[in-house]
Formats: structure tokens, C-alpha cells, sequence
């Protein structure tokens, strides 16, 4: 399960996420900011994913999110935003948030491979979904509209 790969791995990948920030050209982030950004985005990935798991799912179209959504996934939202205006107000771009949470994504994708831990298809879609819709979210805090959404809002 991806959720227990991503909680018995959660320091490795805070600090490969540290240290893909620093090999960027990114605004210094204080560490108030990294240390609970990181942290937290993987505390609620760890609970979408168990969301998921736990909820019983009528069939659906593998690429499309379900229609309600989870209480993991409303808190994502909201905290995402209030990250993307507290990276803005830090001298971030909206496309070096967008990479803040890619690494993320690649941390696990790079730390999992290392491991040999198997993701099943639907943790990797889970996984997909909550950080498009963590970019979205973050990044629409830039435009103050919901216009920045629309753009990483899947079809």
C-alpha cells in the first residue's frame, strides 16, 4: 500500500524534497515553511490514500476522480491554497510552486523505485490526482480565481 510506503518513508522523502528545492533557483524558503509544507502535504496524501482504499467506489472511468469528494480531498484543497499564497507572498513564480509539488511526486516515484515497493494502479492514480489537485489549488492562489484550476483540471 502506498500510504504505508509514504508514512515509513516520510523523513527520506521530506529530505530529498529539501534538497531538490536547494538545487533549484528558488526564493529562500524560511524553515517554518518547508518544514510544515512538505510534511503536511504528505500527511494528507497518507490520508487521501487511505480514503480511497477504504470508501467503497462505484465503477468508474480509471481517469476521472469520483464525483464526491473525500474530506481528504476538501482539506487538500484548502490547504493547498492558503501554501500557494504563502509561497507568493515569499517571492515564489506559480511555476515554481508547481515544481515544489512535482518533486513530491518524483521523490516517491524515485524513492519507491530504489526500494523495489510496489504501487498498485490505482495508488498511482490517487497519487496523480491529488497533486494535479494540489497545484491547481496552490497555484489559483496566484490569480485569486479559479481560472489557474481550470488550466491542470483534468478532462
Amino acid at each position: 500500500m502506498l500510504h504505508e510506503f509514504v508514512s515509513s518513508n516520510r523523513a527520506e522523502l521530506v529530505r530529498r524534497c529539501r534538497s531538490k528545492v536547494s538545487e533549484r533557483d528558488s526564493p529562500s524558503l524560511h524553515a517554518a515553511g518547508l518544514d510544515h509544507g512538505v510534511p503536511l502535504v504528505l500527511e494528507q496524501l497518507v490520508w487521501a490514500l487511505r480514503s480511497e482504499q477504504e470508501r467503497p467506489t462505484p465503477p468508474r472511468d480509471r481517469n476521472r476522480r469520483p464525483s464526491a469528494r473525500t474530506p481528504a480531498e476538501v482539506e487538500v484543497t484548502r490547504t493547498a491554497a492558503l501554501h500557494g499564497n504563502e509561497l507568493r507572498g515569499q517571492g515564489y513564480t506559480a511555476g515554481q510552486v508547481v515544481q515544489d509539488y512535482a518533486d513530491i511526486g518524483e521523490a516517491i516515484a524515485e524513492l519507491a523505485a530504489e526500494q523495489h515497493a510496489s504501487v498498485s494502479i490505482d495508488d498511482a492514480h490517487t497519487l496523480s490526482r491529488f497533486l494535479d489537485s494540489a497545484i491547481a489549488d496552490a497555484v489559483a492562489s496566484f490569480g485569486g480565481s479559479t481560472k489557474s484550476r481550470e488550466l491542470f483540471a483534468r478532462p
